[in-house]
């Protein structure tokens, strides 16, 4: 049953996805990275159907975690890679390259390696709420830099940087987001309200919508997502050793594949990155 959910989740989010990439390259560039942007999106039917099926996603995300460990359902979750440029094809109207095809599924299996050997066990937060506060200062002045570096570049080299920030801000998003729902569980609604972690995810996830759409508005899919998908996870365990202070306990033959895994994600991004530049970018 947990692979059923966690599968059909993976689909719904990767739908989503294709949806809201496809609504995004309607939008003139100069909303890049201006809340602009998000007006224009909330209008267009096609991203607000998307929106339907990121929630329909996270409905059987949630019941997949009921049945199941984290762990299982985030190595199912990484297969959306090769859903997503399915459906954004079909939405293009074009062909999916064998390579592309390959290239993604490659990634994904070195993604669910991934995560499999390279996430900590378990996420308990040990750290003191400055920590938070500093982190998403951090976040916000890189996300920043980035786009400042990328706004007059070259259509690739926008979509890539934007698609490193989106990921950089998903991370921290993500592992935020699990501190807050652990709080919740703890402590209930009235102290979720009240608690400043909420409100900086608040604020943390707002940015992160806006540079994910961004980044899809940029240019291909093909670019975007693979980086978006391969510097998340990176970046949540990053959080969690240095901010949660949790130990990946993994051992030599651990280390060996996760960074294997690594470079193949690495190589499979690039390559991606390649094939989606031979038509559509100059």
């Amino acid at each position: 049953m947990i692979y059923a959910l966690a599968t059909t989740s993976a689909i719904m989010f990767a739908l989503a996805t294709a949806l809201q990439h496809r609504s995004a390259q309607k939008a003139d560039h100069s909303k890049a990275m201006r809340p602009s942007l998000l007006f224009f999106l909330a209008l267009d039917p096609m991203w607000l159907l998307g929106l339907g099926a990121d929630i329909v996603g996270i409905f059987f995300q949630f019941a997949a975690l009921v049945k199941g460990s984290v762990l299982v359902v985030q190595a199912i979750l990484a297969i959306g890679l090769v859903f997503s440029l399915f459906f954004s094809a079909l939405l293009h109207n074009i062909r999916l390259k064998y390579s592309e095809l390959v290239l993604s599924g490659l990634t994904a299996l070195a993604l669910v390696g991934f995560l499999i050997f390279g996430t900590p066990a378990q996420l308990i937060d040990k750290s003191a709420l400055s920590s938070w506060f500093i982190l998403a200062l951090a976040t916000g002045v890189v996300t920043v830099a980035l786009w400042m570096f990328a706004r007059n570049s070259s259509p690739f080299r926008r979509t890539s940087v934007l698609g490193i920030s989106a990921g950089i801000l998903h991370g921290f998003t993500v592992s935020l987001s699990k501190v807050v729902s652990q709080n919740f569980v703890a402590l209930g609604v009235y102290h979720l309200i009240i608690d400043p972690h909420t409100w900086i995810l608040v604020v943390m996830g707002a940015a992160d919508i806006l540079v994910i759409q961004s980044a899809f508005q940029a240019g291909p899919l093909g670019i975007s997502l693979p980086i978006i998908s391969v510097v998340e996870p990176f970046v949540a365990i990053l959080i969690s050793v240095i901010v949660l202070h949790e130990s990946l306990s993994m051992s030599v033959f651990g280390r060996v594949i996760a960074g294997l895994c690594l470079a193949v994600m690495l190589l499979g991004v690039w390559g991606l990155a390649r094939v989606s530049t031979e038509d559509t970018l100059v």
